[in-house]
């Protein structure tokens, strides 16, 4: 912890104050305009649900969560560091009133601005405010939080922290920050092999092996908690259940699986269904296992920052795309780390802006709630239109990487000494 406090401090002070105080201002901006939408009811599942946890938190000691079977639905670790966020809110987050409904956004809300404050700290210093703003203003990004009511954002932040430690080679902090992160979604795994990856490459594996254990060491503590009010068999129980819950190729998220469900007339595809002896879900996890697999081995000796971020951002779309059981909003982290990237080319910059929008659509039209008529979705051919435009977009930022990624790597190649011949 205290490694990590010294390094946003560092952060601090190599970033100019000013452009601090701009971001503060930016900030309060876009808290303005959440609090705007803060008082609409949400999505009613989710919302009722963090509104039961938080009014019951003190009847169910909010450490003994998993250990129902039935209500509510959880799988560890997720949620595992916001129920005690949701504790103390107690029974003043009521989802049947505007206030109440303002409370139980409020961390995602703050939450947006600590994302946007990890994505400003990790651009370069002369696209710091635009990368910041990025983030605040983007309707991706405020719908999830202050309309919708979920939580995305913090386990973005953490991710985004995880990779910028893993540039400046403090991977404790790196694997810490990705530990926080996966308590709060587990999706927060996808970077893992990345981080795995960079760990091998700039320390070797018995240094890697010393480098995690902090993290290890915090995880047992964030868990120790839930099992001394729980049992190990209920965690177990409960992470298993974090695999498959949802058995369908896809839950509303336009990737290619969805693919299925629109030529099935909109029918649940299960991912169970084989082909050639071959479930869908494992194909999907073979699938991103070789996206992953592409990335890394891209990947230079030593890559620099933007090869990194630019790395994560396509690990986070391939997480989205390839493997089954993906809802609408499991695409939300693509957002952060390529904005951390945004000014980089103009492709990047098109891609952020086209990438938000279908991720948006995408929310706005399976929540239906919405803030703006986008009637043009339709016209657009609908959710095979912006299906398709996605998974385009995807195609085309894969390979942007691993030019970009090649690039570097005959930069480096070009600067290494030349090898000593033999006499």
């Amino acid at each position: 912890m205290t490694k990590i406090i010294a390094a946003v401090k560092t952060f601090l002070n190599s970033t100019n104050r000013r452009s601090w105080a701009w971001f503060a201002v930016l900030s309060l901006a876009a808290l303005a305009l959440r609090f705007c939408f803060a008082p609409l009811p949400g999505n009613g599942y989710d919302m009722g649900a963090f509104s039961y946890w938080a009014t019951r938190s003190r009847h169910f000691a909010f450490f003994g969560f998993y250990s129902f079977f039935d209500y509510p639905r959880l799988s560890f670790p997720n949620y595992a560091l916001y129920f005690p966020i949701l504790a103390v809110m107690g029974e003043a987050a009521q989802v049947a009133t505007a206030a109440g409904r303002v409370l139980l956004k409020m961390p995602a809300i703050l939450g947006d601005v600590f994302l946007a404050g990890a994505v400003f700290a990790s651009a370069k210093p002369r696209w710091k405010l635009a990368a910041a703003a990025f983030v605040l203003f983007n309707p991706a990004v405020w719908y999830v939080s202050a309309v919708f009511g979920q939580t995305d954002c913090l386990h973005a932040a953490f991710m985004v922290l995880a990779v910028l430690f893993a540039t400046k080679n403090k991977y404790r902090c790196a694997w810490a920050s990705l530990a926080i992160a996966v308590f709060f979604k587990i999706q927060a795994i996808s970077i893992l092999p990345l981080i795995v990856a960079l760990n091998f490459k700039s320390s070797g594996f018995k240094k890697m092996t010393v480098e995690i254990v902090p993290a290890t060491v915090l995880t047992a503590a964030m868990t120790i908690p839930y099992l001394i009010v729980s049992s190990s068999a209920v965690i177990w129980r409960s992470f298993r259940g974090s695999f498959g819950m949802f058995p369908m190729v896809s839950i509303n998220a336009w990737n290619p699986w969805y693919l299925l469900t629109l030529f099935g007339r909109g029918d649940w595809v299960y991912d169970t269904v084989k082909v050639a002896g071959i479930s869908y879900k494992t194909i999907g996890l073979v699938a991103f296992a070789v996206a992953a697999g592409l990335i890394i081995a891209a990947l230079p000796k030593r890559p620099g920052r933007t090869v990194v971020f630019a790395a994560a951002a396509a690990m986070c779309l391939a997480f989205f795309m390839l493997p089954t059981e993906m809802h609408e909003r499991y695409s939300y982290p693509f957002i952060p780390f390529i904005a951390v990237i945004f000014c980089e080319s103009p492709f990047v910059v098109g891609a952020a802006v086209l990438a938000s929008l279908v991720i948006f659509l995408d929310i706005n039209f399976v929540q239906k709630i919405p803030v703006i008529n986008f009637s043009f979705v339709n016209a657009f051919g609908g959710c095979l239109g912006w299906t398709l435009v996605f998974i385009g977009l995807f195609i085309a930022y894969f390979a942007w990487y691993l030019r970009r990624a090649h690039a570097e790597k005959q930069v480096e190649a070009a600067a290494a000494p030349p090898r000593p011949t033999g006499a």
